[in-house]
């Protein structure tokens, strides 16, 4: 199964980034279900392995950040881009990103070290597309700030017309105060 661990945004976030991607010329919009930003991606997973990462992830308390997603963001090659909004959450954005890292390594999950970018992606382009008119829209737009309430283990499915995913547990966040 393909895992991994994300915030879902709250539903009025999502309203206001649906309207940006309505105008966007180009690309195929990620769907309102799916929209998220990922705090690690682990790949295939085995039952087990699933298992264990909810348990580790469980106990993890963090407050939740307070987000705001501005500046557009490309991401990818030859194979398709992926553009969205970087996010900023601030020092409790850093420190949920480092819990979640942490209790997957210590519970004996491989994770890849890659550098965290947080971002939404909002459309994914084919191969070498132009990305300069999705990123004319993506230039002075602003969403947040919004605080999510809590984060979730999701499946990736994958399928010819984009992945599906599915939320397999949510882990609550402290509410900002």
């Amino acid at each position: 199964m393909r895992l991994f661990v994300a915030l879902p945004l709250p539903d009025h976030a999502c309203a206001s980034l649906e309207a940006l991607q309505a105008r966007f010329p180009v690309g195929r919009p990620v769907p309102y279900e799916n929209l998220h930003l990922t705090l690690a991606f682990l790949g295939d997973q085995s039952e087990d392995s699933t298992e264990l990462i909810h348990d580790s992830l469980l106990g993890l308390r963090a407050p939740a950040p307070l987000l705001t997603l501005a500046g557009a963001a490309v991401f990818g090659g030859r194979h398709g881009q992926a553009v969205g909004l970087e996010a900023d959450g601030g020092a409790a954005l850093t420190d949920l990103h480092a819990r979640v890292m942490t209790r997957l390594r210590g519970g004996g999950i491989s994770v890849e070290r890659r550098r965290f970018r947080p971002h939404v992606t909002l459309s994914r382009l084919r191969g070498h597309a132009d990305a300069g008119p999705v990123l004319a829209v993506l230039a002075s737009a602003m969403v947040g700030p919004f605080d999510c309430a809590a984060f979730s283990l999701f499946a990736s499915h994958l399928h010819p017309d984009g992945a599906i995913h599915e939320e397999l547990a949510r882990y609550p966040l402290a509410p900002t105060q």
